[in-house]
């Protein structure tokens, strides 16, 4: 069976970029077997269970340190890949979708794109839960109330590998998915790190042709480009969506991003769950 391909790309607010050829619609069965899939930098391991969380009312309110506790230590600033780059959201960038508050962020929910807004649970402390937030610097976390969301769990988990431009999604042990890739240029990398599917957007809700170049899925993700600060008068999330240029899979050829086949991308968004999270590896 042969391997398809996936893609990460900058996207939101805007969703706009060109593209190239439409890809075909190959109506080939992704799910792979324990021994179609190639060697990567992680071994599954039995139990990968994430929990997450869902927002009930809203908007969320999003602390930086758990109230109650100690001030912690000024940090040093974050250094970014280039002087432009600021941290998303921040005062002056506040947005329809987050916003700076004077204890940490304010998120609304549903999302931009009228889904419900998820976060992905990491580590709990009696009544309050920290949960990975999507803002820049990546991979920042934050604290919620346990009564301002419900919560739930899956075993979905993803790996990137970018040396490798492969691109692996497990059940828990059971591969669901495996495929080559398009990653970031040199001068727009793919955000190294943990990240998590953030939510799944059709293109009608995104306002773009399901055969043009983000394809008939969307699978924004927690992260931003480290590169750069604004993507085609909207913010540079990175997320999975398709294309029509699967001529370029296998390169490094976006603004930070990965794409993929229309028929793969219609797979994950009817498989994995908000939720996900995705390692992305050198």
């Amino acid at each position: 069976m042969p391997r398809r391909a996936l893609a990460l790309v900058v996207v939101l607010a805007a969703l706009l970029a060109a593209c190239g050829t439409r890809a075909s619609d190959a109506g080939d069965n992704f799910r792979l077997s324990e021994d179609q899939l190639r060697p990567t930098t992680t071994i599954p391991v039995p139990d990968h269970t994430t929990t997450t969380v869902e927002a009930t009312g809203e908007a969320l309110e999003v602390f930086a340190e758990k109230p109650g506790d100690p001030a912690p230590p000024t940090a040093a600033p974050v250094a970014f890949a280039a002087a432009a780059v600021q941290p998303i959201p921040r005062p002056g960038l506040d947005y329809s979708f987050a916003q700076t508050t004077p204890t940490g962020w304010l998120f609304r929910n549903p999302t931009y794109f009228g889904n419900p807004l998820v976060m992905v649970v990491t580590g709990v402390e009696g009544d309050w839960l920290q949960v990975a937030i999507p803002a820049r610097p990546n991979g920042q976390v934050g604290w919620v109330r346990a009564t301002d969301v419900n919560v739930t769990q899956h075993r979905f988990h993803a790996e990137l590998v970018l040396s490798e431009r492969l691109f692996t999604v497990w059940d828990d042990t059971t591969p669901v998915a495996q495929t080559n890739v398009v990653v970031g240029t040199d001068s727009t990398p793919t955000p190294l790190g943990k990240h998590y599917i953030s939510e799944k957007i059709t293109a009608a809700a995104a306002g773009v042709s399901p055969g043009g170049a983000y394809g008939p899925w969307i699978l924004a993700t927690s992260a931003y480009s480290e590169t750069l600060d604004q993507f085609d008068g909207g913010l540079p999330v990175i997320a999975f969506h398709g294309t029509n240029a699967p001529g370029l899979i296998g390169s490094a050829a976006s603004n930070g991003c990965i794409r993929m086949p229309n028929d793969v991308v219609t797979l994950l968004a009817e498989t994995i769950p908000p939720g996900t999270p995705v390692t992305v590896r050198a």
